[in-house]
Formats: structure tokens, C-alpha cells, sequence
């Protein structure tokens, strides 16, 4: 899959879940980035470049978006795990 598509995925995803509108971006120099910051009035999204290697990762990391935006805070790690247990 091309990366745009996987970008445009991922963007769908969250604001499917979410229903609302997200500035997604990549960051390629930390490639392991997990950033969620709600201040704006549309949730930035910041994720790693290894989304385009890890699958598990990419996955992960909409999941933690869409928990963090709908409760409108980042959650915290303990609270995730709980979080993917039940999924």
C-alpha cells in the first residue's frame, strides 16, 4: 500500500470513530512518535514514520487516538492497556 493511501487511511479512521476532523502528521525524525494534542479546535495527530513499517504500530497508535480523543485527554498508558484488553 502507498503511503498516502495508508495516511488517508488512518485519517479516515480516526475521524470515523472520532466524528471529527484531525490534522494528521508524520514525523520522520522520531520514527516511534505518539503525539495527541487536543488544544487546537482540530486534534493534532502526530505519528511516527514507522507506521508505513509496523502494522501493529500503525494500529495501535489509531487506537490510542481515538481513546484520547474521545475522552479528551491522553490517556494514560495503564488505562490503555485496559483499554486494548477488552478489544
Amino acid at each position: 500500500m502507498e503511503n498516502e493511501e495508508l495516511l488517508r487511511r488512518i485519517r479516515d479512521k480516526i475521524e470515523r470513530l472520532t466524528q471529527r476532523p484531525i490534522d494528521l502528521r508524520i514525523d520522520h525524525e522520531d520514527a516511534n512518535q505518539l503525539q495527541i494534542e487536543l488544544e487546537p479546535e482540530v486534534p493534532r495527530v502526530v505519528l511516527g514514520a514507522n507506521i508505513y513499517k509496523y502494522s501493529g504500530f500503525a494500529r495501535m497508535c489509531v487506537e490510542y487516538s481515538v481513546a484520547s480523543i474521545r475522552e479528551q485527554r491522553n490517556i494514560d498508558a495503564q488505562e490503555f492497556h485496559r483499554l486494548l484488553a477488552r478489544n
